[in-house]
């Protein structure tokens, strides 16, 4: 079972922290793409107000063969980065354990990265090698891959994620609202009392394994489980 980490660094632990530190004018954001190469990070969004000097200082680093830029919209210019082979820290870390970078989010003071491991051995790994390599990693939060066909996703029990469907369809967080929590009781056979906390624990689940992820950035612990 493949394993999916949140993961926090300080900005001067990743090759390109510190030299953007007074180059930002908002964060920078990877751009998810299919792992086709060995490219751990091969695409960057920058703030099209800053994005004219950021290529400068990341193209001018020794780390990076070759910076780009590769597209415009709206506000922010997409950024293609070729790394050379003498990467070290974090990025051979990534590299040699085999983990899939799905987003990240930088500043000048923090990255968070979620990873995707073949498995937690190998998250392991990757732990101990940032740790010898001196880049001082923050575990935001954990959880194990779960299959799309399934209903255990996003943090949520079965009976949870059947309740917030139902309360959505059924139109309870329209405004006005168009059922009551007496009316999903009715509906899904359980009393109108534990509706109210499988809901509330239901969407704390929710936000927990979602918007919660940017909101931990400086944290090192993953929040708290929910459980029905």
């Amino acid at each position: 079972m493949s394993v999916i980490a949140s993961v926090s660094i300080p900005a001067a632990e990743f090759p390109l922290g510190s030299v953007l530190e007074s180059e930002l004018d908002g964060p920078l954001t990877i751009e998810t793409t299919v792992p086709i190469s060995e490219e751990a990070i091969p695409y960057l969004w920058v703030p099209k107000s800053t994005a004219e000097r950021v290529l400068e200082t990341i193209d001018s680093q020794p780390v990076v063969k070759s910076a780009t830029r590769i597209d415009s919209i709206g506000d922010h210019d997409l950024l293609k980065v070729e790394w050379t082979t003498s990467i070290n820290g974090f990025l051979a870390a990534i590299r040699e354990h085999d983990a899939i970078v799905t987003s990240g989010t930088g500043t000048s003071d923090r990255w968070l990265f979620q990873l995707r491991f073949p498995s937690y051995e190998d998250l392991s790994c990757f732990y101990t090698a940032c740790l010898d390599r001196g880049v001082s990693v923050d575990l935001v939060q954990l959880h194990e891959a779960v299959d799309p066909e399934t209903d255990d996703q996003f943090g949520l029990t079965s009976p949870q994620r059947e309740l917030v469907v139902a309360a959505y369809e059924s139109g309870y967080f329209d405004v006005p609202r168009e059922t009551t929590l007496v009316e999903l009781s009715d509906e899904l056979g359980i009393s109108d009392s534990a509706v109210s906390q499988r809901l509330r624990r239901g969407l704390a689940s929710l936000v927990d394994s979602t918007l919660a992820i940017d909101a931990e950035t400086t944290s090192g612990t993953a929040g708290p489980n929910h459980h029905d």
